[in-house]
């Protein structure tokens, strides 16, 4: 009796074992850069962030141009004014310079928050429609394209999901 309780406890537990392994759990996998350039609310969101940064840039270059005609200045004056008072000008320079850099340094990490937060908005944007994706097409999980040594093309699912975030999402504000 012990025995035939024995293979009874065996068998039941190899064959729910096996009812497991046979289940199948579809997986796929997306590429999220190519999204963020090639959907239409990306491709915006890029081409105003690009825009801006391109302003601060030429700003920036304003104003480094601004530092080097004056210490230009300086030094023209220099055998015209005492040294004395040439290190002063120079000094006073290099101070402006200076508060100058902190600004810019502070600008471009402002930048890069606004960049990287907009990013992110428009993922949590997208989350929904990828969501919405995987429960029509039980898709068990979805992988970036980064993190996939190799996969076969069937389960990549970027260019659809490319087609359902320009039907549902146009624009995007950038904060």
């Amino acid at each position: 009796m012990k025995l035939f309780n024995f293979f009874f406890f065996i068998t039941i537990v190899v064959l729910l074992s096996v009812s497991n392994l046979k289940a199948e759990d579809k997986v796929a996998y997306l590429d999220i850069d190519f999204i963020l350039t090639n959907t239409i609310a990306g491709k915006s969101l890029l081409n105003n962030l690009k825009k801006e940064e391109q302003l601060k840039i030429e700003k920036f270059k304003e104003n480094e141009e601004s530092f080097r005609n004056e210490e230009n200045k300086i030094l023209a004056k220099k055998n015209l004014i005492s040294k004395e008072e040439v290190n002063k000008e120079m000094k006073s320079l290099q101070v402006n310079f200076q508060k100058y850099k902190k600004n810019k340094n502070k600008e471009i990490e402002d930048l890069k928050k606004k960049r990287n937060g907009n990013v992110v908005n428009f993922l949590n944007l997208i989350n929904p429609i990828i969501e919405k994706y995987m429960s029509d097409n039980s898709i068990y999980m979805i992988i970036d394209k980064k993190n996939v040594f190799i996969a076969h093309k069937n389960y990549d699912i970027t260019n659809k999901l490319i087609e359902l975030i320009d039907n549902q999402i146009k624009t995007i504000d950038i904060k």
